[in-house]
């Protein structure tokens, strides 16, 4: 009886394990075990103001504005002058309405030229631009993979702080302007087919 008695609290003991065995695993909260991050942070708006390439690049569209806006000026002028003169000649009217026409023309003319060239800037610009953040990307990738990062936080969004605090050892930012200055010393804007 002895025996017996020896086996039923045996298997009652058995059971009360695996019974609180299974009341653990089911009412556990289960963790998520990450691995240890490796962060970065760097500030996009920072990199867009004060890297030689990017600010090449508001040189060259400023440069690009004002050659354009002297160019069409100076057009205009002419056409002003032309029509100027025009009204105060003493010109039969069936020929002034044919050089006012052909003045008219060329006021036409002009917008077209303008909106074409506008066009044709903003299309370089793009491709420019374009090209410019590929490298900074390429140049994030490179600084990531060196320094084995596997998370990099932008601390601006559309101009506005994302990130409230990080230690100053984790940006990244002088880094990115470095490699960029270095990468592309010189830019210009690309030229167009056609």
């Amino acid at each position: 009886m002895n025996n017996q008695l020896t086996k039923i609290l045996f298997i009652i003991g058995f059971l009360v394990i695996v019974g609180m065995a299974l009341i653990y695993h089911f009412t556990k909260r289960p963790t998520v075990e990450a691995g240890t991050a490796k962060v970065a942070i760097l500030d996009s708006v920072r990199i867009k103001t004060q890297s030689l390439p990017f600010i090449k690049v508001r040189q060259l569209l400023e440069e690009q504005h004002t050659m354009a806006q002297k160019e069409i000026l100076e057009q205009e002028s002419i056409i002003r002058e032309q029509h100027e003169e025009l009204k105060k000649s003493s010109i039969p009217s069936s020929e002034k309405q044919k050089k006012k026409q052909i003045l008219d023309k060329k006021v036409v003319e002009l917008q077209q030229s303008v909106q074409k060239r506008q066009e044709k800037l903003t299309k370089q610009f793009s491709l420019l631009t374009e090209s410019l953040e590929v490298k900074l990307n390429e140049i994030i990738k490179e600084i990531v993979q060196e320094y084995g990062f596997n998370l990099v936080l932008n601390t601006t969004i559309q101009e506005t702080h994302a990130i409230l605090y990080a230690e100053p050892s984790l940006d990244i930012t002088d880094e990115v302007i470095k490699r960029l200055d270095h990468k592309l010393p010189n830019l210009t804007l690309p030229t167009l087919e056609g």
